[in-house]
């Protein structure tokens, strides 16, 4: 049985346990924030989400992560069959974190914070923003899912990526990159009425006040 370390306000502890309970996988949850000692015993970078195998063997990094749990459950796969497509099914999760979840998390402290933020790293992160929705745009295809008719973890990985650009587009003055991604309203109310979402997103808000009060 894997053991899943974290916890539920963690945007990428939550595309795990979703991949999990989507492949119904049998695992338990091991509640652990950033800088408990007992985290760098199990995550080599000290960062969540981590798992431990049904071997003992400690792994860490979302993307590592994912590629263990479709190796150890292939079914239902969250990949299409073929090679190529399989591989822009990891460009496109690529692209979400590194062009629009990274850059929206450099206005994470100012929210956490309730402060205004400084005006050149708002403009930054916007931008960033900016030009990872147009290249998510150009990937995606929407009918009805990103790579098309069939789910894929670059859906469930967007779906909680979108967190943090959701929470800090305030400081965009006024601006949303997100409304460049054609059919992302539908998508996302399609996505949300999943009995999996449903039960994430209640233990997600459940745990919150526990996550604001330490950071």
């Amino acid at each position: 049985m894997i053991i899943l370390h974290g916890f539920s306000s963690s945007n990428y502890y939550n595309v795990v346990k979703h991949v999990l309970l989507h492949k119904n996988c049998e695992f338990q949850e091991n509640k652990l924030f950033p800088k408990d000692p007992k985290l760098l015993e199990i995550s080599a970078t000290g960062k969540v989400p981590a798992i431990t195998s049904s071997i003992g063997t400690h792994i860490c990094e979302t993307s590592v992560i994912l590629d263990y749990i479709e190796d150890v459950y292939p079914t239902p796969s969250l990949y299409p069959l073929s090679s190529d497509d399989r591989a822009l099914t990891r460009q496109l999760v690529k692209i979400i974190e590194l062009y629009l979840e990274i850059p929206s998390r450099m206005l994470l402290p100012t929210l956490l914070q309730g402060r205004e933020p400084v005006p050149e790293i708002s403009e930054i992160s916007y931008s960033s923003c900016k030009r990872g929705c147009v290249i998510i745009n150009n990937l995606c295809s929407m009918s009805p899912y990103l790579m098309g008719a069939e789910l894929t973890i670059a859906d469930i990985f967007l779906r909680y990526a979108l967190t943090i650009p959701n929470a800090v587009k305030q400081f965009w003055s006024g601006k949303d990159p997100l409304s460049l991604i054609e059919g992302l309203q539908n998508w996302k109310n399609m996505m949300r009425k999943s009995e999996i979402s449903r039960k994430i997103d209640e233990e997600r808000k459940k745990d919150r006040a526990e996550f604001l009060a330490r950071f």
